[in-house]
Parts: structure tokens; sequence; C-alpha cells
């Protein structure tokens, strides 16, 4: 994918991950509760991950391409982690709730 539908793909990313992050953020001064910041925190750095993306997209930063086994490995971590810690903070609350 190239060209002006990845932009447009990257647009909506952005701004449909700019109002979870900005929702998690409201939540965040609600709760305290290890499961839902873990949550919240994955949220924030997906938003992160796609305004990254972005500024490389548009050549405002650059990115050494390390790769491992063929993959880059900097954007391969960048999309695992915020999923890292929404799977870290569901098996909080399913922790929890089962005690």
């Amino acid at each position: 994918m190239s060209g002006p539908n990845e932009l447009s793909v990257l647009v909506v990313d952005l701004a449909l991950s700019g109002v979870a992050a900005f929702a998690a953020i409201m939540l965040w001064s609600l709760t305290r509760e290890p499961g839902w910041m873990l949550v919240i925190i994955g949220l924030v750095i997906r938003f992160g991950d796609v305004a990254f993306q972005m500024l490389d997209r548009f050549g405002i930063i650059a990115v050494i391409e390390l790769r491992v086994f063929g993959m880059p490995l900097f954007w391969v971590l960048l999309r695992a982690i915020p999923l890292l810690f929404v799977i870290a903070g569901l098996a909080a609350m399913i922790r929890r709730l089962r005690i």
C-alpha cells in the first residue's frame, strides 16, 4: 500500500487512536486499578506509534532499519508493545475478578 491510500489510512488511524488515547487519559483520572492502567498505557503508546509512523512517512524523522529474521525490529516492537500492555491489563482484570 502506498500513495494517497496509505496516507488516508494513516490519517484515519491517527484520528481514531487519538480519540481512544484521549478517552483513556480521561479514564486514567477516574481509576487506579492496575488492569485499567495497563490498558490505558497501551492505548497511549498506540497513539504514539501512529504519530511516529506519520513522522517517518513524511520524512521528518529517520529510523535505522535493524532487521531480525528479515523483519524491521523497531516497527515490530512499536506495534507489539501496545498490544502486550492491553493483554497484560485484560489478564490482570480477569485475575482480579476470579479471586
